[in-house]
């Protein structure tokens, strides 16, 4: 009798709307600003922080289709800061292709 294949965790991508393998996406969280103002979106390596999560494919195209539509707004349910989130991922020790 065959064994049925392991268990493999799926989320969607927050730009292309595809749903992959949770090892192939980056996950970012919603970090509050100390101020007061419109919370922050950053990296998460750990995969693991508290907290709402948004999922992302390690892919330029990726990253601009979830800033144009809307994407973070969305996952995050509400308004978040992206400003520098690309600068972020690129500068990031994140052991995955960052495909700019």
């Amino acid at each position: 009798m065959a064994h049925p294949a392991p268990h493999r965790p799926e989320r969607t991508c927050v730009g292309c709307r595809q749903v992959a393998p949770r090892e192939h996406l980056v996950r970012l969280v919603r970090d509050p600003d100390p101020g007061g103002d419109i919370p922050r979106v950053r990296l998460d390596p750990s995969r693991a922080a508290a907290g709402r999560g948004a999922w992302l494919h390690p892919d330029a195209a990726c990253l601009d289709l979830a800033l144009r539509r809307g994407g973070f707004a969305r996952s995050f349910r509400g308004a978040v800061e992206t400003r520098h989130l690309a600068r972020d991922l690129e500068e990031s020790d994140f052991t995955i292709q960052w495909n700019r």
